[in-house]
């Protein structure tokens, strides 16, 4: 490790409050142009008033202001003047205090005692009358200030006025008045929790006469700390994130608790620096590792304690003990005193800016620091024995079960602090079981750990579900290494305890985890699971194991398997009325059949399983079940297979509402597939740019986490949007990887498919030699297919058919394809497939038949709503029409063309990628004839006729239909046939409306 700071830390960059810095800047402004201003900063102490003011004086020294500052100081809040003295003393070194203060002088002599030494005039006689000598003074004040902005704009600096002196409000508050036509900003700092009897006064003194401008700082946001974090320290994203959530509690977004707390964990060995980044020592459960608390938090919160009485000081010893926020009730239950009392003390604290009220039964700490500083000034003996008296009091309260489960983590947390171990490990483990149950796998890690240590401390026996719940919190969060220990630990107690079941549980754990990595270690732990659910006579178990085996075959390229062990775990749900197991069997058979190749069914069985997921509260199982829903009612991979036909939107709320449960619940594998979902179904309807994004997330996020499935997923989601964009090279990198990444997992499905994908990105590079190898590797070329990737293949096939010109190859492939789909959808038109039977007819001059299967495929491109296919389809049209001398077909089909060309390109935010695929994809269309003149203009202008333009033009200068007909020598009944027609073809209704589009397409 290397060295840290020795200094403290300093966030190098201004971080929020724009609004506030933008609003000084314009009050700036205005008093360089003789507009007198007064503004008021206020916030607590730390949330960063100086910071802000040391903007707004950059600002003005940027803009040639004179800067004038005076500090208020805690110890001088009875001296008068204080802070104008130490202004005074900061414009002028004491050399030449006297020759810079000029005129002004002798009458400041008698505020600045070191002045008179210095003047040989003798200083003015002080006046009799102790108001009469005050009025002077302001006045003299006044006029310094007022000297100095006659020379330039002047910005004048008053911190911390809640320890002002009352004389010097008394100026301030007469200056306000006095500096209104003056090149002067009067700006002043206060804290809005110190506010005294006389800076009250004053400050709604100058509310009443509208002199001031208030800005009020309230806290940070987390992202605000977030980026503060990254502006101090280089860490990593994941460190960043850690570092984040322990700091923004515990600090609230008060600026400065967040440098001191950082400070603190540098000075103290807790934040390292390695390798160029900063890191944080991990203590993974330990919630006994605390933040150390900054040592100018602790001065200031002792300060305060130290003027409480016996009894409060006892009071804020036990609401430290009991946390952040405290019961009324839990309080006077171990102080055995009666209300009133207690709510005296309490006041002394509320007086002492240390607690706030929440509510009538509820009080908090102002701040987690300020708790903590109590908490850490007790003795750990103590603490102890405090904990344990709090535990008690609570359990005393509880006298119902809902009680006893509104407290349980109190229980929990004051039980094992006290070291009552019995009692620590009975809460803990409730409460992490309740976590868990609510999608809070970090807390429910915390608390199983708390468990284990506290049956460790009772020297029992490590219990198995505890480490199997555990590592199914691990595994939630995305830490295979972790939940991998946490499995085999489970499956060793229990085969230590002879416990079957719980055996079963965790190989069943085991294989789930497994997939994640390794598909051939998965199905040995399915099997074994089988194995042992045949020995158990269980049938619930058996059906379970069916479930897992079934993916497991499914994803290893033996789908129909797969098939009859989900119908098979079906059936005894079923018989068994078993609700849960018959959605998770829903769900699987939805994959199964997706890896068949049955999309339709595929959709209907996953409708099926989300609707009793709801029903159940399994937010976990639903996020899978949407995101897998969306995916399978996509055009990617069904290339070779019936289509479910659902609308945009209806896939859009699938892939939304799966990431929104997945971020809820934080499941950041749930993250990462739905991102995968949102990307294949912007990427299926036509919006390539947002596809790429959200691939890119998806694969960001898989990668941080080390989810092998999802990484390859999102890689084969790249490769398939690449090649959208016509960018076959591109599509190749991604998919190479992602194929690497997939004969690790050993998945035959994932492999498969994106060999198909990157043999076509061969195809597209018309590098046919290399296109065969990759297909020849996975599948022989004359090889039937029998499995949804095969299918892939086989459609390569035949597109590298085409490219060999080897047509009737081709043509035999389609067909065997279109015959072969799975589902009972025939009379749905597959349009890759009818595309490629097209262009094989084609080749082979079987023109008319081209047509049919080309209009075929139109057909079925419209029925998905699925551009990229669509606009090829119209390209292949214009060829055959082409062929056919058919030529005004052929020009409208590539207008069709160029205009959903056009549509997707709007849809690439990347410069680069949006003007490569508009100029391939309009080189890839047959070379269009120019248009007759007329023709050309009719197509320009929505199929308008020259006469009809011609009106259009004269309606457009304000002509009636009688001037028009003159104009034009026609009739006026003319004009008004012709106008009938410009507004059914262009879809208007008014004269208004056509002159607007008039002028909208320079006709007018």
């Amino acid at each position: 490790m290397e060295g840290s700071f020795t200094t403290s830390v300093i966030c190098p960059v201004f971080i929020g409050r724009k609004p506030e810095r933008d609003a000084l800047y314009r009050l700036i402004d205005r008093s360089r142009s003789g507009q007198g201003q007064v503004a008021l900063v206020c916030g607590e102490a730390g949330i960063g008033k100086s910071r802000l003011v040391a903007e707004a004086k950059a600002y003005a020294t940027a803009h040639d202001f004179l800067l004038l500052q005076g500090n208020c100081f805690q110890v001088d809040c009875s001296y008068p003047y204080a802070p104008l003295l130490d202004l005074l003393r900061a414009y002028a070194t004491p050399n030449t205090l006297a020759s810079d203060l000029g005129s002004f002088a002798p009458e400041f002599a008698r505020l600045l005692p070191e002045l008179a030494l210095s003047l040989s005039e003798s200083l003015p006689v002080p006046l009799s009358d102790p108001e009469q000598e005050k009025r002077r003074l302001f006045v003299a004040l006044t006029r310094f200030f007022t000297n100095q902005a006659s020379q330039r704009p002047v910005l004048l600096v008053i911190e911390d006025l809640h320890w002002c002196d009352d004389i010097s409000l008394e100026f301030l508050q007469f200056f306000a008045r006095q500096c209104t036509s003056q090149p002067l900003l009067l700006l002043m700092t206060y804290r809005s929790d110190e506010v005294q009897s006389s800076l009250r006064r004053c400050l709604a003194q100058l509310e009443r006469t509208r002199l001031s401008k208030e800005l009020s700082l309230e806290s940070l946001t987390r992202t605000d700390v977030g980026t503060m974090l990254e502006a101090i320290f280089v860490l990593h994203e994941a460190e960043n994130a850690n570092l984040l959530d322990t700091i923004y509690p515990l600090t609230e977004g008060n600026p400065f608790f967040v440098e001191e707390v950082l400070t603190s964990l540098v000075s103290t060995g807790e934040l390292l620096s390695h390798g160029g980044f900063w890191e944080r020592k991990s203590h993974t459960g330990d919630h006994s590792q605390r933040l150390p608390v900054p040592r100018s938090v602790k001065d200031a919160v002792q300060q305060r304690t130290h003027q409480l009485s016996t009894e409060a000081m006892q009071v804020v010893t036990f609401a430290a003990i009991a946390g952040r926020r405290f019961d009324f009730a839990v309080l006077q239950q171990v102080m055995h005193c009666d209300e009133d009392r207690l709510l005296l003390l309490i006041k002394e604290l509320v007086a002492l800016q240390l607690v706030v009220e929440v509510s009538a039964e509820q009080f908090a700490f102002r701040h987690a620091l300020t708790q903590q500083a109590i908490y850490g000034a007790i003795l750990v003996r103590e603490r102890r024995s405090l904990h344990r008296t709090l535990a008690e009091a609570i359990e005393e309260l509880c006298v119902t079960k809902l009680l006893l489960d509104t407290h349980m983590a109190d229980l929990a947390y004051h039980y094992y602090e006290a070291g009552i171990w019995s009692k620590a490990l009975e809460y803990e483990q409730r409460i992490g079981e309740q976590a868990l149950a609510l999608y809070a796998p970090q807390a429910a890690i915390e608390h199983f750990t708390r468990a284990l240590t506290a049956l460790h401390h009772l020297t029992q026996a490590q219990p198995s579900h505890l480490y199997r719940l555990r590592g199914q919190a691990f595994e939630t969060l995305g830490e295979f290494e972790r939940s991998l220990s946490d499995y085999e630990h489970a499956l060793e107690a229990a085969r230590a305890a002879h416990d079957r079941l719980l055996e079963w549980q965790s190989m069943i754990a085991l294989g789930f985890l497994w997939t994640e990595r390794d598909y051939e270690q998965a199905g040995g732990w399915f099997r074994r699971a089988s194995d042992l659910a045949e020995k158990l006579a269980d049938p619930t178990l058996r059906a379970r194991s069916l479930n897992r085996l079934g993916n497991w075959l499914g994803n290893t390229g033996r789908a129909e398997e797969g098939l009859r062990a989900h119908q098979e775990a079906l059936s005894i749900f079923e018989t068994r009325a078993d609700t849960r197991g018959m959605a998770q069997t829903l769900d699987l058979l939805g994959t199964a059949h997706a890896f068949s190749g049955d999309r339709v069914n595929a959709v209907h069985y996953l409708g099926q399983a989300i609707e009793l997921f709801r029903t159940l509260g399994d937010t976990q199982s639903l996020v899978s079940s949407l995101a897998m829903r969306a995916v399978q009612s996509t055009s990617e991979t069904s290339e070779t297979t019936f289509h479910a036909l659902r609308t945009r939107d209806e896939c859009m709320q699938d892939a939304a509402e799966a990431l929104s449960l997945a971020c809820q619940i934080d499941s950041l594998s749930g993250q990462a597939f739905a991102e995968i979902a949102l990307s294949y179904v912007h990427s299926s309807f036509g919006e390539l740019g947002q596809a790429l994004t959200h691939a890119q997330e998806a694969l960001r996020i898989a990668t941080a986490i080390e989810h092998q499935q999802w990484m390859v997923v999102a890689y084969c989601g790249l490769g398939d949007t690449y090649l959208l964009l016509l960018q076959p090279a591109l599509a190749r990198a991604a998919l190479e990887t992602g194929l690497s990444v997939a004969l690790e997992l050993g998945s035959a499905f994932l492999s498969g498919v994106l060999t198909a994908l990157r043999g076509l990105a061969y195809v597209l590079e018309h590098d046919l030699s290399q296109a065969a190898a990759t297909l020849t590797a996975v599948m022989p070329r004359e090889q039937l297919p029998r499995t949804l990737e095969e299918r892939q293949i086989a459609w390569v096939w035949g597109e590298f058919a085409l490219a060999q010109d080897e047509p009737i190859r081709a043509l035999q492939r389609a067909e065997h394809l279109l015959a072969s789909a799975p589902g009972e959808q025939r009379t749905q038109p597959i349009p890759h497939l009818l595309r490629l039977k097209g262009e094989a007819l084609m080749a082979l001059s079987r023109f008319e038949e081209a047509v049919q299967a080309f209009e075929e495929a139109k057909r079925g491109a419209e029925m998905r709503h699925d551009r990229s296919i669509l606009w090829r389809i119209h390209g292949s049209l214009a060829r055959v029409y082409h062929l056919l001398k058919r030529e005004d077909q052929a020009q409208n089909e590539c207008a069709s063309a160029r205009e959903i060309i056009d549509v997707l390109a709007r849809t690439i935010d990347q410069t680069y990628l949006r003007e490569h695929f508009v100029q391939a994809a309009l080189q890839s269309l047959p070379s269009a004839k120019p248009l007759p003149t007329r023709r050309a203009a009719a197509e320009k202008f929505d199929g308008l006729t020259e006469r009809e333009i011609e009106v259009l033009r004269s309606v457009a200068q304000g002509l009636t239909d009688v001037q028009v007909a003159e104009q034009l020598m026609i009739s006026p009944r003319t004009v008004h046939s012709h106008l009938n027609s410009i507004y059914s073809k262009l879809g208007i209704t008014s004269r208004s409306a056509a002159t607007r589009y008039a002028i909208e397409h320079s006709l007018s």
